[in-house]
């Protein structure tokens, strides 16, 4: 099992440095599968968190910081209610829930990329976007540690610069998975996986490798094939963790 975490982590980690998103995407479901619905969301949460501290520091001066402003406030506002609202979630349900998050918002990040043109839907100025996707990332972090998704389909319908939206994504998931993390723990009772001293180390180990992984891949590959292996990988994650929770469901 904790070799398929460590290549879980490392593909997602080196993802998320070439793209700027992708870890929660591709690494989650999977180690959602590995660790159960509750721990493994925290072990998301948690290795994301400490995944977008590593990299800011390389892209701070890309950051738009007030749209990381509106989209951090919304987020942070929700995680309490949205412990709150899966406290007593079956298992078998959050997995299914879990499976289901992830093939959605895919499928509308797909549906939303072909909508691609020259005019921006959004007001420059205008607020409301941005809150209505800190609102729907917030809520996703806490529920599955996946709050990529929203966020992909804003970027896409402002026509948000990639380099600026990849850079100001990195403080955003922090403080993502930051608030949900202290939502869950607080309020719904999770608890991180029982992994011995060593093991966290090596989990340690794969996500430093994986962004460095990234860092070598980036100039390497284009960004229509990184984001072909990150659709792919997303959906088998996603179905495989919700087949798992329709079986446990109906076992």
């Amino acid at each position: 099992m904790l070799a398929l975490l460590v290549l879980a982590i490392l593909v997602g980690g080196s993802l998320q440095r070439v793209t700027g998103m992708g870890f929660g995407l591709v690494a989650g479901p999977f180690i959602v599968l590995l660790v159960g619905p509750l721990e493994g969301v925290l072990l998301v949460n948690v290795v994301g968190a400490a995944m977008a501290l590593l990299i800011v520091g390389r892209v701070l001066r890309g950051v738009d910081w007030r749209r990381y402003g509106w989209l951090a406030a919304a987020s942070v506002s929700v995680s309490v209610p949205a412990a709150l609202l899966l406290r007593d979630a079956s298992p078998a349900a959050l997995e299914v829930g879990i499976g289901s998050v992830v093939v959605g918002a895919m499928t509308l990040a797909l549906v939303t990329s072909r909508l691609r043109g020259e005019r921006r839907r959004f007001g420059e100025r205008d607020p409301r976007p941005l809150i209505v996707t800190g609102v729907a990332s917030g809520f996703g972090s806490v529920a599955a540690g996946i709050g990529g998704p929203p966020l992909a389909v804003y970027a896409v319908l402002d026509r948000w610069d990639t380099k600026s939206f990849a850079a100001t994504a990195q403080p955003f998931f922090m403080t993502n998975a930051l608030a949900a993390m202290a939502a869950k723990i607080a309020f719904a009772d999770a608890t991180f996986p029982a992994f011995a001293w060593w093991e966290w180390l090596v989990i340690a180990g794969a996500l430093v490798g994986g962004i460095g992984l990234g860092e070598l891949l980036a100039p390497r590959l284009s960004r229509e094939a990184t984001r072909r292996v990150l659709i792919v990988l997303a959906y088998a994650g996603g179905v495989a963790t919700l087949v798992r929770g329709l079986v446990h469901l109906l076992a």
